[in-house]
């Protein structure tokens, strides 16, 4: 009878014989031919142990038994083959034994198997155990001595296996990822092995198979393999051989669930290891240490050995956009090695657990990192003004074409450091960075307007060299009117077909199956971004709106920045529809309020 498979971990105890204390059941019946030897014609109960056995296996005059709770036992006589497997490490044999002892090393065995002179068995933990005779080859540790106690196969220490199959003196095991290992004699070619050995003595993969992946594997007759192939509708049966047990299969869907946990976990845990090497050399963007973590840095093993990582605010720019790079290559992997788990059936939790740990570790780094260049180069916008000669006038009385020269230059290059500012991207989850910005800008529009009204001053004191202003006052709402002409010349010159082709790319790249609905939502709400933007610093009245100007100015400023949003939002649409793609024709059409916008 053919049973499941699970995991056995070697055991340090030594063995110790059953002890009688605890009184025998009837164990199974018994009757028909006994390996040659002779007949049996009626069944007979065998009373030999305190419980109830799994699966028994024959030798010629023994008999060895798994029982229920993953214990395997042995009784009977064996002076050739050393199948009892109860004898020691030093290969002191153990030949006879009237009542059924343990064998040592072995527990939670999950199958029992055994051919003519050899038995093979299958734990838990997924590795196997041999012992008996190696004369063809058929225990797989390279000896073809007889070992008579257990002996793990290490040659299959890195595999996942889920089931073994032995024929006569040959030998077959499965591992999870649907890789079959093969030893033992080749006799009619059963082992399947490319090079036709006549003995193999350790475990070889089936390279005849190619890159199949094999569901379970079953003898006919003795004397034929069959491999079956596994498909999308025996995922569930995948690495398992069919039994019709006890409890209706609910045992065995349990344990084809732990292997594949155990499978899927190796695989995420290598991968993520990978990523993780990949992540401790990019060096940017790792927290920031704290007096309060110096026990926590104690703690770490490697922590006296870890070099110093590069100050952010120091590096080259280049190095941090790099670093960007890599990092979303990372969060990328991940995701797509998420969404791949997530399709498959009965992903497990732990899997995803510890890939979102690393996808949100990642992105923490990424947003420091993005933080850190936001940072730089506003204060790399702020540092040109060292090299501005001057911002005011000292001396009004003389050389006016001078000052006038020199607070026109000024105000230029200060208009383009303005520029230069406002062009810098702020991520939207950068407050900080965000609100510096706004700050530097006011006091670039507030010292443009200064230049502006020292320049008109001195034009209004020097009547001889502008005969055009004598007898007329300086225009005190010039200044003003200038800042707002500057704002609305952004708003004109924003590019919506450059914002479209920027982010459609960043979308073709990324491949994450986003319909066109989910994409042209994403390009409505980047493009009003891009206008709050821009206007962001009108939002401080106080600041920056000027008492000489009538607020008319401003709302108009406001409610030509609103009407844009929603001429680049058709605009959007058709763009959209231009490249092939249908889309909902609502998306986007309601105002602030969540009033629907009327069409024109």
């Amino acid at each position: 009878a053919a049973i499941s498979s699970v995991v056995v971990h070697p055991s340090t105890c030594q063995h110790r014989p059953f002890s009688v204390m605890a009184q025998a059941q009837n164990n199974f019946f018994l009757w028909g031919a006994w390996r040659g030897k002779g007949r049996i014609t009626k069944p007979f109960v065998t009373k030999k142990w305190p419980g109830t056995f799994k699966k028994v296996v024959f030798g010629e005059s023994c008999v060895i038994g798994l029982t229920e709770t993953g214990k395997v036992v042995s009784w009977g006589k064996d002076s050739k083959t050393g199948c009892l497997g109860l004898g020691d490490d030093s290969g002191t044999p153990v030949t006879n034994s009237d009542s059924p002892q343990e064998v040592p090393k072995l527990k939670d065995v999950m199958d029992i198997q055994m051919g003519l002179e050899h038995v093979v068995v299958l734990t838990s933990g997924g590795e196997v155990y041999v012992w008996g005779s190696g004369a063809k080859g058929q225990l797989g540790t390279g000896r073809l001595d007889t070992l008579y106690a257990p002996l793990k196969v290490e040659a299959l220490t890195n595999e996942q296996i889920v089931q073994i199959l032995v024929v006569r003196n040959s030998t077959f095991a499965l591992s999870s990822n649907g890789t079959v290992f093969a030893w033992g004699d080749n006799q009619d070619s059963i082992l399947g092995l490319e090079d036709g050995k006549a003995v193999e003595e350790w475990p070889t993969k089936l390279t005849l198979l190619q890159e199949t992946r094999v569901r379970k594997l079953e003898v006919f007759d003795g004397k034929t393999i069959v491999a079956h192939i596994r498909g999308a509708e025996s995922e569930t049966n995948f690495g398992r051989y069919e039994t019709v047990p006890e409890d209706g299969g609910q045992g065995e869907k349990e344990e084809i669930d732990i292997f594949k946990g155990i499978d899927e976990m190796r695989e995420v845990m290598t991968k993520t290891q990978e990523w993780w090497n990949h992540l401790l050399n990019i060096k940017h963007g790792e927290p920031c240490e704290l007096p309060e973590d110096v026990d926590v840095q104690a703690m770490q093993v490697e922590s006296s050995a870890k070099p110093t990582s590069p100050d952010d605010s120091e590096v080259e720019v280049e190095r941090l956009h790099r670093a960007e790079r890599h990092l979303d290559a990372l969060v990328h992997a991940a995701r797509r090695e998420l969404r791949e788990l997530q399709k498959s059936h009965g992903s497990r939790k732990n899997s995803r657990f510890i890939l979102c740990m690393f996808i949100d570790e990642c992105r923490l780094r990424r947003e420091k990192v993005k933080r850190t260049i936001a940072a730089r180069r506003l204060k790399d916008a702020k540092a040109r003004s060292d090299k501005i000669s001057a911002y005011s006038v000292k001396d009004f009385s003389s050389k006016a074409e001078e000052s006038i020269n020199r607070l026109t230059e000024d105000r230029k290059k200060l208009a383009e450091m303005r520029d230069a500012v406002q062009a810098i991207v702020i991520p939207s989850s950068d407050v900080l960075s965000e609100q510096l910005q706004v700050t530097l800008l006011e006091c670039l529009e507030c010292k443009l307007q200064l230049l502006s009204t020292q320049l008109q001053l001195v034009k209004a004191r020097n009547p001889d060299v502008f005969p055009q202003l004598k007898h007329r006052d300086p225009n005190l709402m010039l200044p003003a009117l200038e800042i707002i002409k500057a704002r609305w010349d952004s708003l004109k010159h924003f590019s919506l077909y450059a914002l479209y082709m920027e982010e459609s790319e960043k979308f073709d790249k990324q491949k994450q199956g986003i319909d066109d609905n989910t994409h042209l939502a994403y390009l409505v709400k980047a493009s009003n971004a891009k206008i709050d933007t821009m206007l962001q610093i009108d939002k401080e009245p106080r600041l920056s709106h000027d008492s000489q100007v009538p607020g008319l100015c401003y709302d108009l400023l406001r409610e030509n920045a609103e009407l844009r949003k929603m001429a680049n939002t058709y605009q959007l649409h058709v763009l959209m529809l231009y490249n092939g793609r249908d889309t909902d024709p609502s998306i986007g059409m309601t105002q602030a309020d969540g009033q629907a916008v009327t069409t024109f």
